[in-house]
């Protein structure tokens, strides 16, 4: 086996040396990684920036071969370790200055026992199961951007066990590491006859850039791997520190370059393929779960989308899991097809035992170097040696030998070429057969499933894949149970008249229907779950509805043929639960109706299963025709012809829908008060409603409170603001929603107009990543001589011409105030233009600069010249940072509603009653109180 593999790829796989001695850096990593892992987010500034700067280095160094991985994690480790008395930001950015002054004085053993230190004094809190605390953290995950992880925790969906230590003992005697072992088994060798013997392809280079490690850095998500420094932070460090990310997102690259293109010493990248082990309490039994480092993880997702489509050709319709679009939807459309055919008698589901910890990883390595010669060398790298997969707060240790290590991005990938000569070798053209990854299926009479299964039983097992038919099903049509029993007697199969497929259902009519029923139970349950979370943190709750829920049932209904009726107790919950936790009010079936609608159109997307069940299966069968043909005709699968024909069918739906709900949406609206019309037009002419699809994430400042969101929907739907007092605390009259957003008592027009974070002050910040010059409340003209002081609100230079100032002065208008009711927003906007204009012009003319006026309405509705300037704004920030102008127009837009919504939330809910004096302005009269 050695020379095979040394043939192909001019270096040996490495075994277990028993008598290695761990170097100095080995030692450190060993101690950091058995930490609980509680650790700072990064720091924002220099100090953010510094750390970045460090990291980057290492990795080079790594790259170069003078280094070892050990220190790239031991330097995350001992860094970002949260102190228990170390909690302000300031704080926190001091202390780890200190902490890189003493890296770069290579004082490592002080810090590698600082961070044991902090760790053992660091808590561990209980688990806390009340409603408050699952609110709060639901509502924290979204505003990370984690829709599924915050979804399945609030739908009490997050966990099927509690994590056990290695040294749990479990009933039957055994302990948890023992079960590990047996589930991570020594590597057995392969024969020689099993290696492929075709000619070996060339070896091409891969180009790895930094604009790759970009993409796949915004789609980095999980927990931390054995070095305790997760996604997010991991995350922060390439995208939000400007040169210094790019630096380290160039060092990353060089890095998945080296992996790729050449044969790296096992030793010096060891610890970054090393494994966090978890081991999940089924009850019974465990589920072992391998967490990878993120930068491992980074790195293989890479390669993952550079070369994975050579894997996806390669594969066709054979291993639908190496890539192919809607692979699951057309397998399942395929099988139902399939089982309806007369001449069909059963379809066989097989379970394999241990599979991806099981598959024969030199076969598979030497398959790669065949069948996807170039990701070959960066599989080689990775599954050279034997990944260590290590525990926190435990010295125990495993070895992952065989098979695809738990975690891997491309473990799915590694899986499919591993199994492909299998799967190739049982082709027949008598019966179909379907794989998805390790879930493997035929279909044909009961006697070619017989001698299928019997075929993979002798075969599987040199490939290392072993049914295990305990779990394995046998679906079989109504009459033919008798002759099912004594063909597959003493097998052990599960025998059904039907069962669940990939997601979907094959079998009989009746229990379809009964499998749909416990689905849309369990939804029904996750909705009303949601709805009691979404009334305290509505935000959150609308966009994981929105965005994750109610795309789980959008799935079952494009592989499961469903009626109307069968979705109405959904559509129900949705109704009387949902809605009303978003929009904090009891609905008439016309908002519900208008809800239904995409953002763009008014409504706020959210879906009426039992309108939608046969739109999306009718959409899914016929883009998939393709591949669902190649599947029941066992032909090569053309993935180009495919991929096309997919795109063209949902393009063709995705307008003939548009279509649909523009008329809709002008039926649904003409039921609507004028008022409320106007609105509403207004919105949708002018495509405001960018703010209710991004996702609220907290650290670019795109979360809105409670108070905020709900009034925005008010405004929005011309609803009553809730929970306003009977009177104006400024003034005393009616408190109505036309007079909260008028009454200039107080100064909460001008503070929600001026203060950061809300309209001019954002508009000046984003304004200063695209120009130099930008300054707030500039005087254009000082007060002499009888003229008035004129202060705008922003000064930039450079925006309309590269040697000319320009002025900018805000305005947001309510325009639905009594005194615009027979105007349209052209108008009101306009006039406001105009008004602004005369007042300003001739200051600016003097100044040899232009002036801009930037009117916009409590909707977030703009007027021609506030857009032009937006517009302006993106194209430059396009070009400074590189990026797509539909992006950076999107984000300068977004950033202005939601500073929009946040001035006229203030409005509503500030106080305009002025606190009363206390009579001193320090504490020096203080004593004058004694008794």
């Amino acid at each position: 086996m050695q020379n095979i593999i040394e043939r192909g790829f001019g270096a040996r796989l490495l075994k277990i040396n028993q008598h290695y001695i761990p170097g100095e850096w080995e030692q450190r990593w060993r101690r950091t990684v058995k930490l609980k892992g509680r650790q700072y987010s990064v720091p924002q500034g220099a100090a953010g920036r510094r750390l970045v700067n460090i990291l980057a280095k290492e990795i080079q160094n790594v790259t170069a071969g003078t280094s070892r991985s050990e220190r790239i994690f031991v330097l995350c480790t001992v860094i970002l370790q949260r102190e228990k008395t170390v909690n302000s930001s300031k704080d926190i950015r001091r202390t780890v200055t200190r902490r890189m002054d003493l890296w770069t004085e290579e004082k490592y053993e002080e810090l590698v026992t600082e961070a044991e230190r902090c760790d053992r004094q660091m808590k561990i809190h209980p688990d806390n199961d009340t409603e408050e605390h699952k609110v709060r953290n639901f509502t924290r995950l979204i505003n990370k951007g984690k829709l599924r992880e915050g979804t399945r925790w609030i739908t009490d969906r997050a966990n099927n066990g509690a994590p056990l230590q290695p040294n749990t003992q479990l009933e039957g005697g055994q302990t948890v590491l023992e079960i590990l072992k047996n589930k991570h088994p020594q590597q057995e060798i392969p024969g020689h006859e099993m290696f492929l013997n075709d000619d070996l392809p060339t070896l091409v280079d891969v180009d790895i850039t930094e604009g790759h490690i970009l993409k796949v850095a915004h789609k980095l998500k999980g927990s931390a791997g054995p070095s305790g420094t997760d996604a997010e932070a991991w995350r922060d460090m390439l995208l939000r520190f400007g040169a210094s990310s790019r630096a380290l997102r160039e060092a990353v690259a060089d890095l998945t370059r080296s992996l790729a293109n050449s044969i790296v010493e096992w030793d010096k990248i060891k610890a970054l393929l090393a494994r966090r082990g978890v081991a999940i309490d089924k009850k019974p039994g465990i589920r072992p779960i391998g967490v990878g480092e993120v930068l491992q993880r980074l790195c293989s997702k890479t390669m993952a989308i550079i070369t994975g489509i050579d894997l996806k050709e390669e594969c066709g319709s054979d291993q639908l899991c190496a890539g192919a679009k809607s692979g699951i939807e057309g397998a399942i459309h395929a099988s139902s097809k399939l089982f309806e055919d007369e001449e069909v008698e059963g379809m066989l589901l097989i379970d394999a035992t241990n599979a991806f910890n099981t598959i024969s990883r030199p076969l598979a390595i030497w398959n790669s170097r065949i069948l996807w010669p170039r990701c070959s060398r960066f599989l080689f790298n990775t599954y050279r040696g034997h990944p260590k997969i290590v525990f926190r707060q435990s010295d125990d240790e495993i070895y992952s030998e065989e098979g695809t290590t738990q975690g891997d991005p491309l473990g799915m990938y590694m899986y499919a070429v591993g199994t492909l000569p299998l799967i190739r070798k049982l082709k027949n053209p008598s019966y179909r057969q379907i794989w998805y990854a390790d879930d493997s299926s035929c279909i044909g009479t009961l006697e070619n499933l017989k001698e299928w299964m019997t075929t993979l039983s002798v075969e599987g097992p040199k490939w290392g894949y072993k049914i295990e038919a305990s779990k394995s099903h046998l679906i079989i049509k109504p009459g033919l149970e008798q002759k099912a029993a004594q063909l597959f007697a003493g097998l052990n199969l599960k025998m059904e008249y039907s069962h669940r497929f990939l997601g979907g259902v094959i079998g009989t009519e009746e229990l379809r229907k009964s499998f749909l029923t416990r689905k849309v139970e369990g939804w029904v349950d996750s909705v009303k779950k949601k709805a009691s979370a979404t009334k305290k943190s509505p935000q959150a709750g609308y966009i994981a509805f929105t965005k994750s829920l109610q795309q789980e049932w959008a799935f079952t209904q494009r592989v499961t043929k469903s009626k109307d009726e069968e979705w109405k107790p959904l559509k129900e919950c949705i109704r009387k639960k949902m809605i009303p936790a978003i929009v904090g009010k009891e609905t008439s079936d016309v908002e519900a109706a208008l809800y239904e609608l995409p953002v763009k159109f008014g409504g706020l997307a959210i879906h009426d299963p039992a309108h939608t069940s046969a739109q999306h299966h009718t959409i899914s069968e016929r883009s998939t025709k393709i591949l669902t043909n190649a599947i029941i005709d066992g032909v090569n699968l053309e993935n180009e012809r495919h991929e096309s024909w997919l795109s063209k069918v949902i393009r063709e739906d995705k307008d003939n829908r548009s279509e649909r709900d523009k008329e809709r949406c002008h039926n649904l609206i003409s039921q609507l008060s004028t008022g409320r019309q106007n609105k509403l037009r207004r919105i949708i002419g002018n495509n405001t409603s960018q703010w209710l699809s991004v996702i609220p994430v907290a650290a670019d400042n795109l979360d809105l409170s409670p108070s905020q969101f709900r009034d925005a929907l008010a405004v929005r739907y011309g609803h009553e603001f809730s929970d306003l007092p009977q009177y104006c605390d400024g003034c005393g009259l009616p408190m109505t929603n036309n007079h909260a957003l008028n009454c200039l008592k107080g100064g909460l027009v001008k503070r929600g107009h001026d203060q950061c974070g809300l309209v001019r002050d954002q508009c000046a910040l984003m304004a200063s990543m695209a120009w130099k010059e930008v300054a707030t409340e500039p005087v254009l003209q000082e007060g002499l001589e009888g003229n008035p002081t004129l202060v705008a609100d922003i000064k930039i230079h450079g925006v309309w011409n590269p040697e000319r100032t320009a002025f900018f002065d805000t305005r947001v208008i309510n325009a639905d105030a009594s005194s615009y009711a027979t105007q349209e927003w052209k108008v009101i906007a306009r006039n406001a233009a105009k008004a602004k204009h005369r007042k300003y012009d001739r200051a600016a003319e003097d100044l040899r600069a232009s002036f801009t006026p930037l009117i916009v309405s409590a909707e977030g509705v703009m007027h021609r010249e506030y857009e032009t300037f937006l517009k302006q704004m993106a194209i430059t920030l396009s070009e400074k940072w590189s990026k797509p102008l539909s992006q950076t127009t999107q984000w300068v837009r977004v950033k202005t509603q939601l500073s929009v919504i946040r001035a006229i939330s203030m409005r509503i809910r500030g106080t305009r009653r002025r606190i009363r004096s206390l009579g001193l302005e320090g504490g020096a009269p203080i004593p004058l109180l004694e008794t």
